[in-house]
């Protein structure tokens, strides 16, 4: 009955010591599963001596338990060093299953001067259960030494200058005949650009029937919108001034300095029909009170005096009867002319026969240098750094050599010119003004590269025929360099056909 007494006594007792057992179980789990998820992070060299330009290994363990993640190895420090220099970087991560992950980061540096260097702490940054939080490696150290001398007797001696040999004739020789080509040359130049280029033949006048220009001429009219502004008496002035110079092209009146009533009278002689007479007459005289009387018409009879005249046109239009009219050089009046520019500028006639201006020196330098350097470099950097430089150098010269070819064929037959080309305003056509075949745009490329190998040479043919203003690529493709076209406007009134 004792023992089972005591027995009984020492039950709760065991129980108790269970509880606590299960407790302390527990809080030690729980305060050792964040102690097991912590960053462990740790750094050494693989020498700690060496010498002055040699190269040590720095490596850095860092281990992890997922989710955790390494946000950055700061080795920024090492840079931040004085003396110490970052050769190179590895990085190797190891995933060792249940144990953690392993990241290691493998730095070459080197020191190429001599000294104690105290590398700092390094920041590992891990980001744990949404937090960033950083661990720090420990404090390293590096000792570099210089190079040590041999214990020996020998002195260094004093560098000795160059023995130079006294400069003969025949030394001086070719830098006197280069010095004298040279100056040559440019004499050469100077005489020729001095020498001012044959007059050109003036463009041949272009022809259209007298009803198309005067139809032209109203359009253009119409285009001022004169009597929209309150201009009246502009818009039946010039109404009147068009119809009075058709009339004189038609019939060989001499109807600019005669009055209506003349006009009319000389009409009828031509045999002019009534109705077609008293047409004229209501326009002509309806002018003549706009003009001398100040009469305001009402708003509807501008648009029918227009329509008046168009019916005029057409009726008695005759395709027989022909004005010639000048063509206009682009950028040249000679009645404006100066004693400094008394000719006309270089030009060629497209299949139309209307002039095109060539292009002048500077701007097709600046275009070649453009063609021939930054635009092509460019390229064969991008082309060179995408091989990782693995071409051999005659491989990648041949390759650049095609491409070019290849570039100024295309864009000469398909957009009248290289990218320089487009972008200062110029292209390259053919004796019409028209685009080079691909034929001739491969062929003037060669002419380049054959002008280009003897020093620019083949350029100053340029020179020698200033109204051509042709190269010797230009001379033997048959090509010219001709200024952007004018707008389809800035020709006469009447004009057919469309701009290319």
């Amino acid at each position: 009955m004792e023992r089972t007494g005591r027995k009984r006594n020492e039950l709760p007792k065991m129980q108790a010591g269970k509880t606590l057992a299960w407790g302390a179980s527990l809080l030690l789990l729980l305060w050792a599963v964040p102690l097991f998820a912590q960053v462990s992070v740790s750094a050494e060299l693989s020498q700690n001596d060496i010498l002055i330009g040699d190269q040590v290994r720095l490596t850095i363990l860092s281990y992890y338990q997922p989710p955790t993640e390494i946000a950055d190895v700061g080795f920024s420090v090492l840079q931040e060093t004085a003396g110490l220099e970052l050769l190179g970087e590895e990085r190797f991560e190891k995933d060792n299953g249940e144990q953690g992950k392993l990241l290691e980061v493998q730095l070459t540096v080197t020191a190429f001067d001599s000294g104690y260097y105290r590398i700092a702490p390094i920041p590992v940054a891990y980001r744990q259960n949404g937090k960033a939080d950083t661990a720090w490696t420990a404090e390293l150290a590096l000792q570099a030494h210089t190079i040590p001398l041999a214990s020996d007797t020998a002195r260094i001696m004093p560098i000795k200058e160059i023995i130079g040999e006294p400069m003969n004739v025949r030394d001086a020789l070719p830098w006197i005949l280069g010095l004298i080509l040279l100056i040559g040359l440019g004499l050469l130049v100077f005489f020729l650009l001095r020498r001012p280029p044959p007059p050109l033949p003036p463009p041949p006048p272009l022809k259209i029937a007298a009803h198309q220009l005067a139809l032209g001429q109203l359009d253009q009219l119409e285009g001022q919108k004169l009597w929209q502004q309150g201009l009246v008496k502009d818009y039946h002035s010039g109404l009147a001034h068009i119809m009075r110079q058709y009339l004189q092209h038609r019939y060989g009146l001499s109807a600019m300095e005669s009055t209506t009533d003349e006009i009319l009278q000389q009409l009828g002689l031509a045999g002019l029909s009534n109705e077609h007479q008293d047409k004229l007459r209501r326009l002509l005289q309806s002018a003549d009170l706009v003009k001398f009387a100040k009469a305001l018409p009402p708003a509807t009879y501008h648009t029918e005096a227009s329509e008046s005249a168009r019916a005029f046109l057409r009726d008695t239009a005759d395709e027989g009867v022909e004005v010639e009219i000048p063509r206009k050089i682009p950028g040249f009046d000679p009645e404006q002319a100066t004693e400094k520019q008394q000719a006309p500028p270089p030009y060629i006639l497209d299949a139309e026969g209307w002039p095109v201006l060539l292009s002048g020196f500077w701007r097709r330098f600046w275009a070649r240098l453009l063609d021939m350097f930054i635009f092509p470099g460019l390229l064969l950097a991008v082309v060179n750094i995408a091989l990782g430089g693995a071409i051999a150098p005659v491989v990648l010269a041949l390759a650049y050599v095609g491409v070019l070819w290849l570039y100024h064929a295309i864009m000469d037959h398909y957009m009248g010119g290289t990218a320089g080309k487009l972008l200062l305003g110029i292209r390259v056509v053919d004796d019409k003004a028209v685009y080079p075949t691909l034929g001739q745009s491969a062929l003037r490329f060669l002419g380049k590269l054959a002008s280009e190998a003897v020093f620019g040479l083949g350029y100053l043919l340029y020179f020698l025929n200033g109204n051509r203003r042709q190269a010797l690529h230009d001379r033997m493709a048959g090509t010219y360099v001709i200024r952007k076209r004018a707008p389809e406007g800035e020709r006469p009134a009447g004009k057919p056909g469309k701009e290319r």
